[in-house]
């Protein structure tokens, strides 16, 4: 197996995430969640809980795909680590790697319409609802009063929040997954046909999320359905991660590129009222619909306008 690189990695990275998350057979992480590591004032001056032991347990969780990834590289093969994508040289696909999630989020709005029983609330009515099971009706109505004297300027705010987010602390987290899925993995199957390597990709780093999503993470309503979602999720975004990091020839654009989903994801239902967690948002079906569409733009894109062909090389 050590000659295999590929699943060398696959089967290190699961194992060690998986035996990882055997904390939650003792603190399940909706328990997690609930115990307090540090509280700041909230709205109307009540304290709000800023950080709880739930986002220590998934920062770590982020990085065991980098510290898989350098152990194999650097200890195993002995193998500098520029050559898995740990490099920088500007690029305008770092524009891309940050505003394309940002729309993506906002078209997942937009699209989440074709059902008929989701509205757009320019209120933001509906997204407020998602927190009166998270806030005090004093809270609620302290968030109401704010966004009302706020105005559009929200809008604005918000974007601006997401883009500062996407390329600092967001991607200082998600470089620990990209080192590892665009990273060591991508570079060794470079062999494979650019779908094939997506989406083989895509979907282990879905499955991957396995013992968060059954915990209630991303999919709270639904967390087994929720589990098959994260991974077509995955291979969806796969390509869009791809081809950024075979045009940037770094794996810090991967690395921004999912900062700016983690950043934006919440875009997807600021505007828009009902619907589940499978369907409304970026990580559900009106998701899905908006990363379709995105990956034939780029294929059309590669196939047409781009003078380095990556998916339509011969």
């Amino acid at each position: 197996m050590k000659n295999n690189k590929a699943l060398m990695y696959v089967v290190s990275v699961l194992s060690a995430t998986f035996l990882y998350s055997i904390t939650f057979f003792f603190i399940p992480l909706k328990k997690m969640g609930e115990i307090c590591i540090l509280n700041v004032p909230g709205p109307g001056g009540n304290p709000v809980c800023a950080v709880n032991f739930s986002l220590i347990f998934l920062g770590v969780y982020m990085f065991i795909p980098l510290i898989v990834s350098v152990i194999l590289q650097k200890l195993v093969y002995k193998e500098p680590l520029k050559e898995i994508g740990f490099k920088f040289k500007w690029s305008p696909w770092y524009l891309f790697a940050v505003f394309t999630p940002i729309a993506i989020s906002f078209l997942s709005s937009a699209s989440a319409l074709i059902f008929p029983w989701i509205s757009f609330t320019p209120d933001m009515s509906g997204m407020i609802d998602r927190y009166k099971d998270m806030l005090s009706p004093e809270q609620i109505a302290e968030m109401q009063k704010q966004l009302a004297e706020a105005g559009p300027s929200v809008l604005i705010m918000s974007i601006v929040q997401m883009i500062v987010a996407a390329v600092t602390i967001n991607a200082v987290f998600a470089l620990g997954e990209e080192a590892g899925w665009r990273g060591f993995f991508l570079k060794n199957l470079q062999s494979m046909p650019f779908y094939k390597k997506s989406a083989l990709i895509g979907a282990v780093w879905g499955f991957w999320h396995l013992p968060v999503i059954i915990q209630g993470y991303n999919y709270p309503q639904h967390p087994i359905a929720g589990v098959f979602m994260m991974i077509i999720f995955c291979v969806l975004y796969s390509p869009i991660f791809t081809y950024t990091v075979e045009k940037t020839g770094s794996v810090f654009s991967a690395a921004v590129l999912h900062g700016a989903i983690n950043a934006s994801a919440g875009a997807a239902v600021m505007y828009i009222k009902g619907g589940s967690d499978l369907t409304a948002g970026v990580m559900a079906a009106s998701g899905f619909i908006v990363l379709i569409l995105v990956n034939v733009i780029i294929y059309f894109y590669d196939k047409i306008f781009s003078k380095e062909k990556i998916i339509t090389k011969a």
